[in-house]
C-alpha cells in the first residue's frame, strides 16, 4: 500500500495514527493545490483531496477517518478506536465531539479565509470570523468535560478521540487559537498529546 500525502490537516491525522500504531506505510509527497488537483490524482480522489490511501490490489480509500478505520483494523496491535463494543462506541462518540467541537469549526474557518480555497467553495468571511469567535467556547466545553481528572478525551488511554484532537491542535497553533491559558484542564491534555513522539509525525 502506499499513502499520498501533503501539508493538510486532514492528512497529518492519518500521519499522527500511522505514527501511535508504530506501523510503516509509504507515502508519495504532493503539493496541496497543484498536484492534489492534477487529472493524474482525480483518477484516485475525484475530489482532488488527500489523503488517499492505495492498497495493493489498486483499491483506493480517500477519506482520512475511513483510512484510520481500515489501519486499525489492518493492523489490530495498538488499536485506537476500541475492541468491545462499548469501547468502540465510546471511542466513536468523543472522536465525533471532538472533530464536531473544535476540528470543524477551525477547519470551516480556513476554508473560508485561504486563498488556496478560494476556487473550491464561495468563501464568505464573515463566516470565516464567527468560527474564529466561538473557539474559546469550545475549548472551555473540552476544558469542563476533561475536570474529571481523565488523562485523555475518552480516558485514562490514548484513543483515536486524541488524534483527532491534535489534529485540531495543530491547526489552532497556525491561526492562534489555542486554548486560553485558564482552561487549566485542556492546557493540561494539550501538553501531554505535544509530548508524544507522534506529534512530530
Amino acid at each position: 500500500m502506499k499513502l499520498y500525502d501533503a501539508q493538510a490537516a486532514n492528512a497529518k491525522r492519518v500521519r499522527i495514527f500511522i505514527a501511535e500504531k508504530g506501523i510503516a506505510v509509504p507515502t508519495v509527497q504532493l503539493e496541496l493545490g497543484t498536484d492534489t488537483r492534477s487529472a493524474e490524482f482525480r483518477k484516485l480522489n475525484s475530489l482532488g483531496e488527500v489523503p488517499v490511501l492505495e492498497l495493493d490490489n489498486g483499491s483506493v480509500i480517500a477519506d482520512s477517518i475511513a483510512i484510520c478505520r481500515y489501519l486499525d483494523l489492518a493492523f489490530p496491535q495498538r488499536p485506537l478506536m476500541g475492541c468491545t463494543a462499548f469501547e468502540i462506541g465510546h471511542i466513536e462518540m468523543w472522536s465525533q465531539r471532538i472533530y464536531q467541537e473544535l476540528f470543524l469549526p477551525i477547519g470551516l474557518m480556513v476554508r473560508h479565509q485561504l486563498p488556496l480555497f478560494a476556487d473550491v467553495i464561495e468563501q464568505v468571511p464573515d463566516f470565516a470570523a464567527a468560527q474564529r469567535r466561538v473557539m474559546p467556547g469550545k475549548w472551555r466545553w473540552l476544558d469542563q468535560e476533561l475536570s474529571d481528572g481523565r488523562t485523555f478525551i475518552a480516558g485514562d488511554v490514548f484513543t483515536f478521540a486524541d488524534v483527532h484532537g491534535m489534529t485540531a491542535l495543530m491547526l489552532a497553533d497556525i491561526f492562534d487559537l489555542s486554548a486560553p491559558s485558564d482552561c487549566i484542564h485542556a492546557v493540561n491534555w494539550s501538553e501531554k498529546v505535544r509530548s508524544r513522539a507522534s506529534w512530530e509525525a
